[in-house]
């Protein structure tokens, strides 16, 4: 069986914990596969100089902060990346350690393409409930599988069907049909625009800076 492929996206900037703590997440994400991208956001030499040997020994994108980023928030280029990434079929799975705001949208999105997400926390949160697991950031790093009240888990690999819509009720046997055609393909990318339409404003309610 093929070693599956996670990327890790992680703001440290908005969660400052020390590349111990980091690299002891890493280990326990090691046993459900291995790291195929690493990417940080908030790389500072300064604040974050603990990280420096491991991203240059492993040559991982680092990208300073956003100049106008408001403090422990979420840093959109992560969210974009992730999006982005999402639609690699070589990808299995991402490990996001995120600031402060909601991303249940993207979580879902990403789930969607039947990728498994692991959330990196100090504390649980709405985002975290929604993974599949949760890895704790400390140096005794746990992880937790999640499956909450009426979700179905997302099995790697697997696309999750949408919500089918009720049939509609059928004319009656004396009237001539009214109604063309159902056309699957026209419903389902209609269901797909609406996803990404949703996702978009929840980068736009971030831009903002009104997402609390």
């Amino acid at each position: 069986m093929a070693t599956k492929k996670y990327v890790v996206l992680a703001d440290i900037e908005s969660i400052r914990v020390p590349f111990g703590v980091f690299a002891a997440a890493l280990e326990e994400l090691s046993n459900f596969g291995e790291v195929a991208v690493c990417k940080f956001y908030g790389y500072s030499a300064k604040r974050t100089k603990d990280y420096g040997e491991f991203i240059q020994e492993n040559s991982y994108d680092a990208l300073s902060a956003l100049p106008k980023k408001r403090k422990g928030k979420l840093d959109l280029r992560q969210v974009i990346d992730a999006a982005r990434l999402a639609q690699f079929p070589n990808i299995d799975g991402f490990f996001l350690i995120y600031g402060k705001g909601d991303i249940t949208p993207l979580i879902s999105y990403l789930k969607a393409y039947g990728k498994d997400v692991i959330a990196g926390v100090i504390e649980p949160d709405k985002n975290s409930a929604l993974c599949n697991k949760v890895i704790t950031l400390d140096l005794n790093a746990a992880i937790q599988t999640v499956l909450p009240n009426g979700y179905k888990k997302v099995v790697p690999g697997e696309i999750v069907e949408k919500p089918k819509k009720p049939a509609a009720p059928k004319a009656p046997a004396q009237q001539p049909a009214a109604q063309p055609a159902a056309q699957p393909a026209a419903a389902a990318s209609s269901a797909e625009d609406a996803q990404f339409a949703m996702l978009m404003q929840q980068f736009n309610k971030i831009i903002a800076g009104s997402d609390e």
